[in-house]
């Protein structure tokens, strides 16, 4: 099968593949966890013996060729752990039969032989010209330390650093290594002397910004107000409506495209689009005929189906109504740069997800930092 090209938008920041949401890991924390309430192993009831819960390598294949080849715009394999897809060896497939660049998010969970035999040969695929590594592996300390047996950062060093053995770029400096350490911020994370140590001269280690409530505090810098934190602050009883778009192609396992990461995630809480996966594949995939009555009874609805031959990428362009606001994902409302430097060059501040017309009860404006300037974000009688 082979479908028509997209017309990428130049304005198009990210594409997030998420190979699948299964994890080696069960951590205190993790990005995929919307409520982060720390319940990892138990959070994504994904593993029905009947039905598929991802696409196949070779469906993948005919999906991403759609994408136009982009030197500055890779494509970002992710999870879940994304070397775990396909019994471990779906990656190679899809690195052999495309033509794109791609970056991996892993916690490398296969021992680096394995890992790299398992990219059949294509490890140029995972390397490109960039200021950051492309191979960006994440340290878990509790995790790692019980899987390798206290030496969870050492262990992983070492992993990172024989990359150099099979064809990899490993460097200290970062822009030019293809693969580097990142750790979350979180307030119970440290970076030890025996991390440093570990890590000095060796490969990159960078610690990346916390998103969330930790201890009554939210971390981070957002756009919005309340846009994370205004259920699990109780600063209000319920969410609120709004209208929402993305600035980015965000792709769960099953091929279906979402508008934000909390429905991607939140719909895989609550068990995956399975069963509309098993109906819009009778209907050839077809989402632009099928979705609207497939998705008929569900709240988290996707955008489309990235191997509907309908698709476009004009379908992430109109403001869709939402009705969960205060439970955003920090990921996509932070402050943050974009890949045309708007942030830091021009002092323009980038958040993945666009929203307008919040409906901002007036009794919370004056919890509202910088309440002129968010009013802009809010719902009006004029709109």
């Amino acid at each position: 099968m082979t479908l028509s090209q997209l017309e990428l938008p130049a304005s198009l920041n990210y594409v997030g593949l998420f190979l699948t949401l299964e994890c080696n890991l069960s951590c205190s924390y993790c990005i995929n966890d919307p409520e982060q309430s720390g319940q990892r192993s138990v959070l994504f009831p994904i593993k029905v013996k009947k039905q598929r819960n991802s696409l196949t390598p070779e469906e993948w294949v005919v999906a991403l060729n759609r994408i136009p080849f982009r030197e500055d715009l890779p494509i970002t394999l992710q999870g879940g752990e994304p070397m775990l897809y396909w019994k471990k060896k779906g990656l190679g497939v899809i690195l052999s039969d495309t033509t794109h660049y791609f970056d991996l998010l892993t916690n490398f969970a296969l021992k680096p032989e394995v890992f790299v035999s398992h990219l059949n040969g294509q490890q140029e695929k995972l390397k490109r010209n960039a200021p950051y590594p492309s191979i960006r592996v994440s340290y878990h300390a509790d995790e790692m330390n019980r899987t390798w047996q206290g030496k969870g950062f050492s262990e992983l060093v070492e992993r990172c650093a024989s990359l150099s053995n099979f064809g990899f770029r490993v460097s200290p400096n970062k822009a030019e290594s293809d693969v580097g350490i990142y750790m979350v911020a979180h307030p119970q994370n440290h970076v030890t002397d025996e991390m440093k140590e570990a890590y000095d001269g060796r490969v990159p280690f960078e610690t990346k910004e916390f998103l969330g409530v930790e201890d009554g505090k939210l971390h981070g810098h957002y756009l919005y107000p309340f846009s994370t934190d205004l259920i699990s602050s109780n600063i209000h009883p319920h969410t609120l409506r709004c209208e929402c778009r993305t600035t980015e192609l965000l792709l769960d396992p099953l091929g279906f495209v979402w508008g934000c990461h909390y429905y991607l995630y939140q719909s895989w809480v609550e068990g995956g689009p399975v069963r509309q996966f098993e109906v819009l594949e009778v209907h050839g995939f077809r989402f632009s005929e099928f979705g609207e009555k497939i998705f008929a009874d569900h709240k988290l609805v996707p955008v489309g189906h990235i191997l509907d031959p309908e698709f476009t990428m004009k379908d992430l362009e109109a403001f869709h109504a939402c009705e969960q606001y205060g439970r955003c994902i920090g990921c996509d409302t932070k402050i943050k740069n974009n890949r045309f430097q708007s942030y830091y060059d021009h002092g323009i501040p980038h958040t993945s997800v666009q929203i307008r017309n919040i409906e901002m009860p007036e009794s919370l404006y004056e919890k509202i930092e910088n309440l002129e300037q968010a009013r802009q974000f809010f719902k009006t009688e004029a709109s």
